[in-house]
């Protein structure tokens, strides 16, 4: 029988989830009740009634308050979205071995930084698909920090951006090329003046707008960078951080692969964190099979900036 494995009690140990009970109490919220949700999945009403009573016994909480139609508590309300994502997981991979059934590779599962979207999103793809016409593509544009996070727990294959200073050792990672990220503030700002006559002083009264903050890169100085600002804005749209800063609400870092720049915006000089080398490039988990599409992908990436393997 399947099972899925969390972690509910409190001792920390480990509880089990039977599939069946997931897919039972998917349907009922679904469907909006336990009589729909038994013709859907073509099981008797008792039966489906059983394992929601079994799961809510099992966890020791109420997931449904009993009426038409049924009420989802606070508990089922979380439990309903990781069942929504284990029955979109497995549509997916149904979907997908369907494809590869029919002579199709894959799914290319990638999420590109913005500023690398910016640059060579559309021609990667591009390549891509002509070489490869019956992929799948699952795509997506997130910050740099979030791709890192959701490679490692597996919601893309690939990312394809800035290099943290130190990957996590469970990474393999292939650098394609480096990029300049430039310290940039409104032309008519009106602390510009006094950044001039004392700018770290200056600094430290304005906000820092960033996607993120990779937290092992520091000055020379041995300071974290984030204490060189009064505080730190995330604001992971790249459009709406440079709206922000051509506002005047704060200074940010604008990488050099992004050429449609905003002409208020002008580049902070002097300062040892005027600029910021980063690495960009490709990235998995290294002992994780990469699929034919994201192997092909990562090919291409390899030809295109002549990479050693």
């Amino acid at each position: 029988m399947n099972l899925l494995w969390v972690r509910l009690q409190p001792d920390n140990s480990p509880m089990q989830i039977e599939r069946n009970e997931i897919r039972c109490f998917h349907a009922v919220v679904e469907a909006g009740g336990f009589s729909r949700a038994a013709e859907r999945l073509d099981l008797s009403q008792s039966a489906v009634s059983q394992a929601i009573a079994n799961l809510e016994h099992r966890l020791g909480v109420v997931l449904l308050r009993r009426g038409n139609p049924p009420q989802l508590t606070e508990a089922g309300i979380r439990l309903l979205r990781f069942a929504e994502t284990v029955m979109n997981e497995e549509r997916e991979t149904l979907a997908d071995i369907g494809q590869i059934k029919s002579g199709a590779l894959s799914t290319l599962s990638l999420a590109l930084s913005p500023a690398a979207n910016a640059r060579f999103g559309i021609a990667l793809l591009r390549e891509f698909s002509e070489r490869n016409p019956l992929t799948r593509f699952k795509v997506v544009v997130a910050p740099s920090r979030e791709i890192v996070y959701g490679v490692g727990d597996g919601r893309w294959e690939l990312g394809f951006g800035p290099l943290l200073h130190t990957m996590p050792e469970y990474f393999a990672f292939h650098s394609c090329f480096s990029e300049t990220r430039r310290l940039m503030i409104a032309r008519n700002h009106p602390a510009r003046t006094a950044l001039s006559r004392d700018p770290q002083a200056t600094l430290r009264t304005l906000p820092l707008i960033t996607s993120y903050l990779d937290e092992p890169a520091r000055r020379p100085s041995g300071d974290r960078l984030r204490n060189a600002f009064a505080t730190v804005w995330e604001v992971s749209h790249m459009e709406l951080r440079l709206a922000l800063v051509v506002e005047g609400k704060g200074v940010t870092y604008v990488s050099d692969l992004v050429t449609d720049l905003p002409d208020e915006l002008v580049p902070i000089e002097g300062l040892p964190f005027s600029s910021i080398e980063r690495q960009v490039g490709v990235y998995y988990r290294r002992h994780q099979p990469l699929s034919q599409a994201g192997a092909r992908f990562l090919a291409l990436c390899r030809e295109r900036w002549s990479m050693s393997g």
